[in-house]
């Protein structure tokens, strides 16, 4: 059976496709290419130029007429797929991440579809300057009122929807700010972790310019692993964690001194 997502007004067809790929590849592993095609009621030539895409990002792998993902590296380098995982977590983190910055601050905030919500509370803070290296929330707040954009280019990276590589990182060394806020693909630990390296060196950037830090982790962030480590939970100012993970989890962050929130 094909699988429907809800996605909002104003995503194209392809968009809708790949974020139903994404889907199929976390529950399968491994999906034959014209099974896509049959699945999606779509041309086998529609599915190859959809993945021809998606691998060009490096979510997905093409061998033998058939794709697959791994699953980490496919959460990461996603945004189609992320931005529709665990939104209630990730709003109730974004709502409890604001009550951390006040009115007249500099955010510096990253390319995370977590700390993107906090556009929906950004109301609540104003007038507030943010900087940002995602597109998304570049877009979301360039109408809205007693918001300054500070919009952190370098080369656009199609699969996170954002701005990366050493215009980017240079760039956010020129700036001092109050908050700097942002997630992460996994929790290993007391550490986050992400996959890729130019996503680490962004994250890095944003923490040595800023005051205050604070990290919004959703629960799916212990179900994966990741290979380079961006930071300690410790030297965070404000981890907030979402009360839906396991409380053994939870006492291991406090016991680990780590300053826990959860919402």
């Amino acid at each position: 059976m094909t699988k429907t997502l809800h996605p909002p007004t104003g995503r194209s067809k392809s968009d809708i496709r790949k974020s139903e790929i994404l889907e199929l590849l976390l529950d399968g592993g491994q999906v034959l290419i014209k099974d896509l095609a049959t699945q999606l009621d779509v041309s086998l030539m529609t599915i190859h130029r959809d993945l021809a895409d998606m691998e060009a990002n490096g979510a997905i792998t093409r061998v033998r007429g058939a794709v697959s993902a791994e699953k980490s590296v496919l959460f990461e380098s996603s945004y189609l797929y992320r931005e529709h995982q665990h939104i209630a977590e990730k709003r109730r983190l974004a709502q409890a991440a604001v009550k951390h910055i006040d009115p007249g601050m500099a955010v510096i905030w990253d390319d995370s579809t977590t700390a993107f919500h906090v556009t929906e509370f950004i109301q609540e803070i104003t007038p507030v300057t943010v900087l940002s290296n995602s597109l998304p929330v570049i877009v979301r707040l360039a109408t809205e009122p007693d918001v300054k954009i500070i919009a952190i280019g370098g080369g656009y990276h199609r699969g996170y929807n954002g701005f990366f590589g050493l215009q980017c990182e240079q760039l956010i060394r020129t700036y001092h700010v109050d908050v700097a806020l942002m997630s992460s693909t996994t929790v290993q630990g007391t550490f986050i972790y992400t996959q890729d390296e130019q996503v680490v060196r962004t994250k890095r950037a944003m923490l040595e310019v800023a005051k205050k830090s604070i990290v919004l982790i959703d629960s799916s962030k212990f179900e994966y692993s990741a290979l380079n480590k961006v930071a300690c939970l410790r030297d965070f100012d404000h981890v907030i964690v979402s009360k839906d993970i396991d409380e053994r989890r939870i006492n291991e962050l406090i016991q680990a001194d780590v300053k826990l929130e959860l919402a």
